[in-house]
C-alpha cells in the first residue's frame, strides 16, 4: 500500500522541526511503500505537495498537526488556519486516498478540528504508533481500531481511548525516509528530536503534557537512546534535543543514558528541559560531560505563592540550590522562563523573578544564556483553564480566525501596573525585536 506521511504546513517560514513523530509511524509499518513529506522545509510547499500527491498517487494520507498555535504571545501565529487551508488542497488533489490526521494539536482538539475540516477521513487520537498501524493494515475495519475518530453518516464517532504505547517496545524512527540536512542548521532551535521517555509526573497547572501521555513516565531504555542518537550522529547531526517534558525525571534513567552516551565516546551536543527538584551536583557534572550545552529550566514563578498556584514541585530553595549547583559546576549553561501573569498574584511574585534573575545573571555570567517572561496560553483539560474559563471552554480555545488568538493568554495579573508595564514590554519586543527589554 502507498502511504505518505506530510507534516502540517505551518503557513509561514520559520525554524523547521524534523518529523519525529511521522518517522516513529513509517517505522510500524515498513512492509507499506512509505514516503514522508515536510512541506515546511520546501521553497514551494503547496506546489510541491500537489505535485507528490499526483505522483506518489497515494492511498493514504496521514497529516501530522503538531501544534495548532506558537503559544507565544510575543509572537502570535494561527497554525491552524494554514492547516484548514492546507487540508482543502490536500482534499482537492485526492479522489480515492483515505484522508487522516494525528499529533498533539489534533488530540487536544479532535471533534472541533473534524467538525471545521469536512476533508478529514479519520483522526487519530493520542499515542497513534500502533492504531495507526491496524489501520493501515485493515483500512476498512474502523470501528475496532482503539483512538479513532471517523464520519458516520452526518455525526462524527469515536471508538475508545486507546491504550499508551510501550515505546521501549517500539522500532526506532524510520529516519531513512527523512533527509535531515535542512534541519542541521537549526539545532540550536531544538530541530532534531530524540525521545527518553513519554508520560509527565508532573502537575503543572497549565501543562497537557499529563493529558496528551499520561501521568506516569514510560521510559526507552538508555541503550536504544544512544542508538538513536549514534544513527543521527551518522547523518552528520551535530546537536540534538532530548524532547522529554522532563529528561531528569527519573534521575537515574537521565544518569544511565549520559553514562551510556560517554562508553560510546560519542560526540554529539544535546540540551533538554530539567526540573530544579531533581537537580544534583553529580547529574550537571554527568551531563555536561556528556554533551549538554544547555539546561532549560521553567520554573515559571520565584515565589512560593506562584509555585503553589501554578502546582509545581519545585520550592524556592529547590530553586535557588538548583542555580548554586549549576553555578558551582563551572562550565554548565542554563535558561529560565518565568510567567508574567499567574491568577491572583502581583509585584510580590514579579520581583521574586527578577530577584531570582538577578541572581542567576551575577552567578553565571554569560553562562545564563537566556531568561524570559511569558504568558500562559490557555489549553484545554488544564487547572488553571477550568479556574479561569470553566470547564466549557474548549471551542473557546480553538477561535475560528487569528483575531481570536489575543484572548486565550492569561494576562491579568494581581496589578493593573504590572500588567501595564507587561505590556509595554510585549509591544518593545515586537517592535525591536528583541525578547529581554526588560533587561535586568
Amino acid at each position: 500500500m502507498r502511504i505518505l506521511l506530510i507534516q502540517a504546513y505551518l503557513g509561514r517560514r520559520e525554524p523547521p522541526v524534523a518529523p519525529l513523530g511521522l518517522a516513529s509511524m513509517a517505522a510500524q509499518i515498513s512492509q507499506h511503500q512509505v514516503k514522508i513529506f515536510d512541506p515546511n522545509i520546501s521553497t514551494s510547499p503547496l506546489k510541491e505537495t500537489t505535485r507528490l500527491i499526483q505522483d506518489f498517487a497515494p492511498q493514504i494520507i496521514g497529516v501530522s498537526l503538531r501544534n495548532i498555535d506558537t503559544t507565544k504571545f510575543s509572537d502570535q501565529f494561527y497554525y491552524f488556519e494554514h492547516f484548514q487551508e492546507f487540508m482543502k488542497l490536500i482534499g482537492k488533489e485526492n479522489s480515492n486516498a483515505v484522508i487522516t490526521v494525528g499529533g498533539c494539536g489534533f488530540s487536544l482538539f479532535p471533534r472541533q478540528i473534524m467538525k471545521r475540516t469536512p476533508e478529514i477521513d479519520c483522526g487519530f487520537y493520542l499515542e497513534a504508533e500502533i492504531s495507526f498501524a491496524d489501520f493501515v493494515n485493515r483500512v476498512g475495519d474502523r470501528r475496532n481500531i482503539p483512538g479513532l475518530f471517523f464520519r458516520e453518516g452526518d455525526g462524527i464517532a469515536f471508538t475508545c481511548p486507546p491504550d499508551k504505547v510501550e515505546i521501549n517496545e517500539l522500532p526506532p524512527p524510520a529516519w531513512d525516509l527523512v533527509d535531515l540536512k535542512p534541519y542541521h542548521p537549526f539545532t540550536h532551535k531544538a530541530s532534531i528530536g530524540v525521545e527518553t521517555k513519554r508520560g509527565c509526573a508532573q502537575k503543572c497547572a497549565y501543562c497537557t503534557y499529563p493529558k496528551l501521555s499520561g501521568s506516569i513516565p514510560r521510559m526507552k531504555s538508555p541503550a536504544k537512546v544512544v542508538d538513536e542518537m549514534e544513527t543521527l550522529a551518522n547523518k552528520g547531526v551535530d546537536r540534538i534535543f532530548f524532547c522529554d517534558a522532563v529528561f531528569n525525571f527519573p534521575l537515574e534513567h537521565a544518569e544511565s543514558i549520559c553514562r551510556e552516551i560517554l562508553r560510546r565516546e560519542l560526540k554529539i551536543k544535546w540540551s533538554a528541559y530539567h526540573q530544579d527538584k531533581f537537580l544534583t551536583r553529580e547529574y550537571v557534572a554527568l551531563a555536561r560531560e556528556s554533551g549538554c550545552v544547555e539546561f532549560y529550566f521553567s520554573p515559571d514563578s520565584a515565589s512560593s505563592e506562584g509555585l503553589k498556584e501554578l502546582c509545581k514541585s519545585s520550592t524556592v530553595v529547590s530553586l535557588y540550590r538548583s542555580l548554586n549547583i549549576i553555578a558551582e559546576d563551572g562550565k554548565a549553561k542554563a535558561s529560565y522562563n518565568f510567567f508574567a501573569a499567574i491568577p491572583g498574584l502581583g509585584w510580590k511574585n514579579f520581583l521574586s523573578a527578577v530577584k531570582f534573575i538577578i541572581k542567576a545573571k551575577s552567578s553565571l555570567g554569560e553562562r545564563l544564556l537566556r531568561y524570559k517572561f511569558s504568558y500562559i496560553r490557555l489549553e484545554p483539560a488544564t487547572l488553571i483553564t477550568d479556574e479561569v474559563l470553566g470547564s466549557g471552554g474548549a471551542d473557546f480555545l480553538l477561535p475560528e480566525s487569528s483575531t481570536g488568538l489575543k484572548k486565550l493568554f492569561y494576562r491579568k495579573s494581581a496589578s493593573f501596573l504590572l500588567d501595564i508595564l507587561f505590556s509595554i514590554h510585549f509591544h518593545l519586543s515586537k517592535w525591536i525585536g528583541k525578547k529581554n527589554v526588560i533587561s535586568l
